[in-house]
């Protein structure tokens, strides 16, 4: 089972931030995912929001791109996680940046849901890149608009198992993999947003998913300073999807 971690860039410093990544790089996982501050994170729940005010304090570019070579030198694939609102008057323009920082490709929470009528546009934009376009949805997407954005795709896919991060609702869970493994086939399934126990990554091992995607279950350690408390989830995390 494969793990992708997710980080909002450079929360909670910039010092902070290289220090606890540099923590992980050793471990056994996949993908990185880095979110893209903004001031208006509405897909994300609490836990994370409260992390992109911070990292815009301290984000920089020049950061970004040394941070994201470091990275795939360890052979991991590094996504970034933004919001179309950072780019929605300049798609091509943020798609050069992000290639030229080095991306492998791009996952987009908002773009079928706020963004759907320049799916096409930005879907095109992002290959015209050389990027990979992360198919992003949840159980309630439709299946049309699934569909249609699997055929201008041919990445893995980023299933969100509640509406946001740090969100909570009672979930069916066998009968959304058997709904969403029947729409994407062969494609690989990551699944994120409420992965927060041992219990249910093995869940979700056990059900049929590809791979997990895990961020706010960091946060509190990262903003304490907790490097004993993180070491402990990161090796939970590697042992229940690697071990």
């Amino acid at each position: 089972m494969k793990l992708a971690l997710y980080f909002t860039f450079p929360y909670p410093s910039r010092d902070a931030f290289e220090k606890f990544l540099k923590r992980t790089l050793p471990l056994n996982y996949e993908y990185v995912e880095l979110g893209i501050p903004t001031e208006h994170p509405y897909y994300d729940g609490p836990t994370v929001r409260k992390t992109h005010g911070k990292a815009l304090e301290e984000f920089s570019m020049n950061l970004l791109k040394d941070t994201v070579h470091m990275i795939r030198r360890t052979g991991k694939k590094v996504y970034a996680l933004a919001y179309c609102n950072l780019f929605e008057n300049d798609p091509d323009g943020f798609m050069s940046s992000m290639k030229d920082v080095g991306f492998d490709g791009l996952i987009l929470p908002d773009l079928l849901t706020d963004y759907y009528s320049m799916r096409k546009d930005i879907a095109s934009s992002v290959s015209s890149h050389e990027l990979e376009l992360i198919p992003f949805f949840n159980s309630t997407t439709p299946d049309a608009a699934i569909n249609e954005i699997l055929g201008l795709t041919s990445s893995w896919v980023y299933f969100g198992l509640q509406p946001s991060t740090g969100i909570r609702v009672p979930l069916d869970i066998p009968s959304m993999y058997s709904r969403i493994r029947n729409i994407c086939g062969e494609r690989e399934i990551i699944v994120g947003f409420g992965i927060n126990s041992a219990g249910t990554v093995k869940e979700l091992r056990k059900i049929g998913f590809d791979g997990i995607a895990v961020g706010s279950a960091f946060v509190n350690s990262m903003e304490n300073d907790d490097q004993e408390a993180f070491d402990i989830e990161m090796r939970m995390l590697e042992s229940e999807t690697h071990g």
